[in-house]
């Protein structure tokens, strides 16, 4: 019952767009736009659909491009989510429930797996204070060096009659939506191949 489905994915890079129009595009809005609008078809709903959308906000001009390309809004009325506050808890949407890339210094390839991870935390409803109600569809838009972008649809999985399993929590012992621990040499051990050389071992 906590099941997350990946219900859509799609990959796009820079098009000739990127030298004859405006600086937009350097932001990667049109290969943004052309990867969200595949994960959508794919997935037969509409960006208006989501409720909740981790982001690359590397800079913050980036995000309300970026509002505009995920089809959140009406071309060049990403201003007017800001106004309505309809990014942000109450609103249509909440973006970057995390806190964004600023907030975690921005680190390359953690990024993605950062969003990923605050995602199906949040359709799985353990984010406590910064948990987004009624959660259906999650939204990733991840950016990488070279011109290349990643759109991801998340949903919870519907698995009917599917049989019971241990809730995370309660086999790690704490949330690790709301609460960051150290990871014991102990715990290494018990996952640890049993055929991991000891070479391997003591670079850990």
């Amino acid at each position: 019952d906590q099941a997350v489905e990946l219900v859509a994915q799609s990959m796009a890079t820079d098009s000739p767009k990127l030298f004859n129009e405006s600086s937009i595009e350097l932001a990667g809005a049109d290969m943004t736009r052309r990867a969200a609008n595949d994960v959508y078809a794919k997935a037969g709903i509409k960006g208006t659909d989501v409720q909740v959308v981790e982001l690359h906000d590397c800079f913050s001009a980036n995000e309300l491009i970026t509002y505009d390309a995920l089809g959140l809004c009406k071309p060049g009325e990403a201003h007017k989510l800001i106004d309505s506050n309809d990014v942000s808890y109450g609103g249509k949407y909440v973006v970057n429930p995390s806190g964004g890339l600023i907030s975690k210094g921005h680190p390359l390839g953690a990024t993605g797996l950062a969003q990923c991870s605050e995602l199906v935390w949040q359709l799985r409803g353990w984010c406590g204070e910064r948990q987004v109600p009624n959660c259906k569809y999650a939204l990733q838009h991840n950016v990488g060096l070279g011109g290349a972008v990643v759109i991801s649809l998340y949903k919870k999985a519907d698995l009917g009659t599917s049989p019971k399993w241990v809730d995370p929590r309660k086999r790690v012992g704490y949330n690790p939506a709301v609460e960051a621990r150290e990871v014991s040499e102990e715990e290494v051990e018990s996952v640890r191949a049993k055929s991991a050389s000891s070479e391997f071992m003591s670079r850990l």
